[in-house]
């Protein structure tokens, strides 16, 4: 994966020459991309193109963390030298596109973008809908004055878009104010660090949703450019309503038919992700906590790795507080029945709360749940580094646990509420586990690849009749994701493959030994940093998404710290979102304490 950053300013900047031009953009050329350096090491690029009549002004950067190919930097010009493209992620059937378009890419799979466009520049959902892959881009079409910026359906990659109005000083009542500067960053911190460095360089913030894009002039003047944002798709509506009679959307088929399917589908994910790497003698790993999920994906990297010709042993990878912590153990049977070569890391509670500032400043977020999880996966992505200097990719078990509802949907009311839930989570998923898995790899030079979200995987999930999918007291299911466990029958052994779902922040920890417990550790240590009084003046100072506990409390002032918050105003605090569980009156996203949760 890669890092970028595209600005479009539309206010005159009163030069001569284009050397004045330059000049004023060279700082933000600098700094942008030594910010975006983590998400791209091995090479960047970056592009000026500058209006005749120097009124507008097209900045596009990138930084390459290289996979495949060379260390070519974009932005990716096309062969008639009139659009460029800067992108974030991967086209997985670019080849069957360039054979569709009579195109040959020469540059990367993402080049396979530019003859897609001049097809359907006139129907760009029609474009976006023909993409299968990971991405977020912003191509500048220079004939036509016109950008195009979207991103995936999921949302794997990241994006924030940002602008700042031109203030008027005799502005009418209702009078709109023009557009002076619009930006798209892969990292909030481009956003909120350029706004230290340049007083206001933006005046809003807000992420840019999955399934979504902007396609429109560079020469639209006014605010409805920053809110043009459209759907491109919305897949999940066909799925939200469960009809009184069989409908042909929903696969209530033979159970053995289903399974075989979901079998298909994941293995074929992981294989598109692991074949150009295996091609291109690309050095990677797995993260195995020991859970269904990272489990199932190791041993599929496993047998298609073998599949595929791939002679040396898979590396895996955990962490836990201490040898004897449930993850540690259940993936250490893991990685004895695949045969990997695994290693385990350690990291104590302590340590965990040294890099909490770290853990947020990389994972831009201020949710509970996120950085609970973000902590000892960044502990882990930064030992593996170490170790591994050359590893460029790991495969990661995230939403999995959406698509079919964390351990809190044996509780749901009705086979439609969890139903809503699932698509509700995945709809959102880029907030949160995506968020996570992408940021706190990328915080160390890893492009984590993701199976499990998949689009053809992740439809047909949706697709199933929630009566396959539901478990606790309105099912006849006892262990959530029945279903895909029953999948692969054999794929790992019998322990590992009906585990109940251990969330990772738990996982890593102690079930009996408090000071060995992260989530316990955490708690007891933003207890002790704010009396009751403090804690009840300060979260005063928060109007969205008002911290609850001292721990919310804790992350929320830095990130307040960190990204430029410090009015307790700013609108980066409305880049994140608040995961918590339904359908209980304990709101801490800790699974060991919902009152669903048992030990044996």
């Amino acid at each position: 994966m890669c890092g970028i950053f595209g600005l479009v300013e539309n206010t005159s900047v009163n030069v001569k020459d284009q050397n004045e031009v330059k000049e004023k953009y060279k700082n933000i050329i600098t700094n942008t991309t030594n910010l975006l350096n983590k998400r791209g090491p091995d090479s960047n690029g970056n592009k000026l193109i500058i209006d005749p009549n120097f009124d507008k002004t097209v900045l596009m950067i990138h930084t390459r963390l290289k996979i495949v190919g060379d260390n070519t930097p974009q932005p990716i010009v096309s062969k008639d030298q009139t659009k460029f493209l800067i992108i974030n992620g991967e086209i997985f059937n670019w080849q069957s596109l360039q054979r569709e378009l009579n195109y040959t890419c020469t540059q990367s799979d993402c080049e396979i973008i530019f003859p897609l466009y001049e097809r359907y520049k006139h129907n760009i959902p029609e474009m976006l809908n023909r993409l299968n892959g990971q991405f977020s881009f912003m191509l500048y079409d220079l004939t036509n004055k016109h950008i195009l910026i979207a991103r995936d359906p999921i949302g794997i990659t990241p994006l924030y878009i940002g602008y700042k109005q031109k203030l008027l000083q005799n502005k009418n009542n209702n009078e709109t104010l023009p557009i002076e500067r619009f930006v798209v960053s892969s990292e909030l911190k481009c956003l909120t660090q350029l706004d230290q460095q340049n007083a206001s360089f933006v005046d809003k913030i807000k992420t840019f949703y999955p399934r979504s894009y902007i396609y429109t002039s560079i020469d639209r003047p006014n605010n409805d450019f920053f809110d043009s944002v459209l759907k491109y798709t919305d897949f999940y509506h066909d799925y939200s309503v469960l009809p009184p009679t069989p409908n042909p959307i929903y696969k209530s088929r033979d159970y053995n038919i289903i399974t075989q399917k979901i079998r298909d589908l994941l293995t074929n994910s992981v294989r598109k992700r692991l074949q150009n790497l295996i091609q291109d003698n690309v050095e990677f790993g797995v993260l195995l906590s020991g859970g269904l999920d990272s489990s199932l994906i190791s041993s599929l990297v496993v047998s298609i790795a073998d599949e595929l010709g791939y002679k040396k042993p898979i590396k895996t990878f955990s962490i836990g507080v201490k040898q004897n912590v449930p993850d540690i153990i259940a993936a250490r049977q893991v990685a004895e029945f695949l045969n990997t070569d695994h290693k385990e890391y350690y990291f104590s509670t302590q340590t965990g709360i040294d890099n909490i500032e770290n853990v947020i400043y990389s994972t831009e977020s201020y949710d509970c749940t996120t950085i609970r999880a973000s902590t000892p996966m960044y502990l882990l992505t930064k030992s593996i580094r170490n170790d591994f200097p050359n590893m460029k990719v790991l495969f990661s078990g995230e939403l999995s646990d959406e698509l079919l509802c964390y351990l809190y949907g044996a509780n749901a009311p009705s086979e439609l509420d969890f139903q809503m839930e699932t698509i509700n989570l995945v709809s959102n998923v880029h907030m949160f586990d995506c968020l996570r898995s992408n940021k706190t790899c990328m915080a160390h030079s890893f492009e984590v690849r993701v199976p499990f979200t998949d689009i053809d995987y992740v439809k047909y999930i949706l697709s199933l009749h929630p009566q396959w999918k539901t478990f606790g007291r309105n099912s006849t299911n006892n262990i959530e994701k029945q279903i895909l466990r029953d999948s692969f029958i054999g794929y790992l052994p019998k322990q590992i493959l009906y585990r109940k779902k251990e969330q990772f922040s738990d996982g890593v920890s102690s079930l009996t030994d408090k000071d060995d417990n992260w989530i316990d550790y955490i708690k007891t240590y933003s207890d002790r940093l704010y009396s009751n009084v403090d804690f009840q003046s300060k979260k005063l100072l928060f109007v969205h998404n008002r911290p609850t506990t001292k721990e919310q409390l804790l992350y929320r002032e830095t990130f307040c710290k960190l990204f430029n918050n410090t009015s307790y105003k700013n609108t980066s605090e409305f880049t994140v979102k608040i995961w918590e569980p339904k359908w209980s009156d304990n709101k801490d996203p800790s699974g060991r304490i919902q009152p669903f949760w048992t030990k044996n």
